[in-house]
């Protein structure tokens, strides 16, 4: 097929490009056409392994009566693996992809398999894909393994085989780049999930504890980010799907699985597959203070009636298909050029949990496996990036921890002319709960006996910080952007 290079012109921009931003991109006829291409490998391992993500420790000090040592599990029927999608309009290429794990740190102590090294070796490995135009992400299963350290952590080869996975995975799909049509939607699930700081969390059974009226903790507590946003890539030569990723902000604590598994990501991954073909790519947004129903929640029943019925597995993701479904049944055609941004941020550590953790962890069986040499550590200052993808009108936002909704309907609300505005959680980097706004902090903390968001997070700026930074990487890209007040004082960063 001949490739032709166009540049949006005034009858386009009439049609409803807006401030995308115009850079050249290539087209088939009226149909935007790009080069798509997804792979996976399975990263699951072969003896029984730490999880992350309950408890704290490898039970080799902390006794189990005060917090409970992490758990372990063996492989069983299901199967984690590293999911890629890569997306090309001819000038840049881009890539995406996630990794089946609790967490992953951009470069870690005692080897080189942290992000930024994954990124640095597919860079150097396809000259055409740049290591700050990928974003790779972990999808934070409590189910899965612990690659975060607070739990015991995993052997450092098989640290080594996730690294080797995941570039391999990202390199097939950049080799296997076909012409495609991308395709964007996404529908509401607010039925699905729970405000973990607000009294709906105490009504998670069919007859609820609190029958008084809604209350959270601090104004604007209560908005939710439960929108089931989907991205599907079809082959131009005969339809059929490439890649379907979807993101949703649901912490990946469902349950429901058999033995090590990537929880609910890793299950809607499979039925994505299973129903369109291709490779099914599920992620989790922005996941701060969000927990699934498990499978019913009291409160949302009516919404979602058939949530009480059946295994959690099963009822969840059919749930979650059910929305998927209704996404692309009001797509909408992605086009336009792709591009990228990243930008690295400082950020004092204010939390004495984490600093204890990364000092002295490995007393108590729970170091963080961060790396402590600069520039992700300089004394108490953790530095991290924060990533931003264009796809025409389609913005992808990469946060580098459990970002609070505050953060993607921030981001989604500042950026204008965007088709759907889609955040990735636990992007590059796991640091923890991003708490935004700031002013939410003292409230949150004050939660701390049922609520570990204050516990493990860095510091109570670094939420606003990382939407502001997003915000300033769409600029960057060409996107208009309103800056909110609350971002003056981080008005050169993405710069």
């Amino acid at each position: 097929m001949r490739w032709l290079r166009v540049v949006a012109v005034a009858g386009l921009l009439a049609g409803g490009l807006g401030s995308v931003p115009a850079r050249g991109y290539f087209t088939n006829g009226a149909m935007a056409v790009y080069r798509v291409g997804a792979a996976t490998r399975d990263i699951t391992p072969t003896t029984v392994t730490n999880l992350g993500g309950f408890g704290l420790g490898d039970g080799s000090v902390l006794p189990g009566a005060v917090v409970g040592r992490g758990s372990t599990a063996a492989p069983g029927k299901d199967r984690i693996q590293v999911r890629a999608l890569v997306v090309d309009d001819g000038t840049t290429a881009v890539a995406i992809a996630d990794v089946e794990t609790q967490g992953m740190f951009a470069a870690y102590k005692g080897g080189a398999y942290g992000l930024s090294d994954i990124t640095a070796q597919v860079a150097a490995d396809r000259a055409g894909l740049r290591a700050d135009r990928i974003i790779v992400a972990a999808d934070h299963t409590h189910s899965g393994p612990d690659t975060i350290g607070a739990w015991g952590f995993v052997p450092g080869s098989y640290m080594r085989a996730i690294k080797d996975a995941t570039v391999a995975a990202i390199e097939e799909a950049y080799d296997r780049r076909v012409e495609a049509r991308l395709d964007v939607g996404g529908s509401e699930a607010r039925g699905l999930v729970y405000n973990q700081n607000c009294t709906e969390a105490l009504n998670q059974k069919p007859t609820p504890d609190y029958t008084g009226p809604a209350a959270c903790n601090v104004p604007d507590q209560d908005l939710m980010d439960a929108r089931v946003r989907v991205l599907q890539a079809r082959a131009v030569a005969d339809g059929s799907v490439i890649a379907t990723l979807v993101s949703y902000a649901a912490h990946a604590t469902l349950g429901g699985g058999d033995g090590i598994n990537g929880d609910w990501p890793q299950f809607l991954s499979d039925a994505l597959a299973a129903k369109y073909g291709g490779v099914g790519v599920a992620m989790e947004g922005a996941v701060g203070r969000v927990q699934p129903c498990r499978p019913e929640c009291a409160h949302t029943r009516a919404l979602e009636p058939d949530l009480g019925t059946g295994d959690r597995k099963t009822v969840y993701t059919d749930a979650l298909m059910r929305h998927v479904a209704d996404g692309l049944a009001h797509r909408q055609q992605v086009w336009g050029p792709v591009n990228a941004a990243q930008a690295f941020i400082q950020e004092p550590i204010v939390s004495p949990t984490v600093l204890a953790l990364f000092a002295g962890g490995d007393k108590i069986g729970a170091e963080l496996r961060r790396s402590n040499a600069s520039p992700w550590l300089t004394g108490n200052v953790v530095g991290t990036v924060v990533s931003s993808i264009g796809i025409g009108n389609v913005l992808v936002s990469g946060f580098p921890g459990e970002a609070y909704p505050n953060i993607s309907l921030g981001v989604g609300g500042a950026v204008e002319h965007v088709t759907e505005s889609i955040p990735l959680g636990l992007a590059n980097d796991q640091l923890g709960y991003l708490i935004a706004p700031t002013e939410a902090y003292p409230q949150v903390a004050a939660e701390v006996p049922v609520n570990d968001n204050s516990i493990f997070n860095v510091s109570p700026a670094i939420g606003d910080h990382v939407m502001c930074t997003s915000i300033a990487l769409a600029g960057r890209m060409g996107y208009n952007a309103t800056v909110p007040a609350r971002c003056a004082g981080y008005a050169a960063l993405g710069r």
